[in-house]
């Protein structure tokens, strides 16, 4: 894999892009019209317009590349690195008037996540992170605090599905889902969470947020392997297994105290 250096121009791009998504998306935010797709998630025509604007960026600027994300079919270049692109992560909350959803474009090269860039829109917030430099969030960088155990107050997000599959009661601290797994990667990498748990999520969930996380310096983690690289997130989604991410020795506290719910019994 190349250094930082060679994705200097992929970088302020992207982030120009995202910008140019986030405008976009603030300015339709009130009027968008939901459709029920066949998992009964929803899409918006929102979400269509702005991957066909990402699409259409990425694919003049960087032609060999594929191109993929939530709502179309692959495209773009065969080269070795692909885009994973998610217009608006949180389609839900967005709908619903909820002010916490984002724009999430991620760049896999040979298999490994080098670059995310994540724009929560009505935040005003931009991340952004490239592999073995940092994450930042506005020009500031993002180092997150650790400890040995949770603190009964501590915000930990469980997301719907992992809740389905993890016993809320055998973890320490405030549980929350906020609905936008863009949003609580990055808000683990800034503080404001100390955990996620994930479950469910495609590659455009979390290819950009486990640079962005990651290089603020959070770990991964399953009850049943124990430690995962961010490579390994992203090649094993869909995410088929409660997934944690959070500061090292935190993740080493909630694999140790998590439990799943027990099977039910055949009758």
């Amino acid at each position: 894999m190349t250094d930082e250096t060679d994705y200097a121009r992929e970088l302020e791009f992207v982030k120009d892009l995202a910008r140019e998504a986030a405008e976009v998306a603030l300015q339709r935010s009130r009027s968008v019209t939901p459709v029920e797709k066949a998992n009964k998630s929803y899409v918006t025509d929102l979400d269509n317009d702005l991957e066909r604007l990402i699409r259409e960026r990425l694919g003049a600027a960087f032609p060999d590349d594929r191109l993929t994300g939530e709502e179309y079919a692959p495209g773009g270049g065969d080269g070795p690195r692909r885009w994973s692109i998610d217009p608006i992560d949180g389609t839900g909350n967005l709908v619903h008037g909820l002010p916490l959803w984002a724009v999430s474009i991620g760049l896999i090269e040979a298999g490994e996540p080098v670059l995310g860039v994540i724009a929560i829109p009505p935040l005003g917030e931009l991340y952004w992170a490239v592999k073995g430099h940092g994450a930042w969030r506005d020009g500031e960088r993002l180092v997150v605090s650790d400890a040995d155990a949770f603190h009964v107050q501590d915000n930990v997000c469980l997301g719907t599905n992992a809740m389905r599959r993890v016993d809320p009661r055998s973890l320490t601290g405030r549980l929350r889902d906020l609905g936008s797994a863009c949003c609580e990667q990055v808000f683990v990498a800034a503080g404001r969470l100390q955990a996620c748990v994930f479950l469910g999520e495609q590659a455009h969930d979390v290819a950009a947020g486990v640079v962005i996380s990651s290089e603020a310096g959070c770990a991964f983690g399953t009850l049943e392997e124990g430690r995962l690289d961010a490579s390994a997130v992203v090649a094993r989604t869909p995410i088929a297994v409660p997934t944690f991410v959070a500061p090292p020795r935190r993740l080493d506290a909630m694999l140790k105290s998590a439990r799943p719910y027990p099977a039910p019994k055949l009758s």
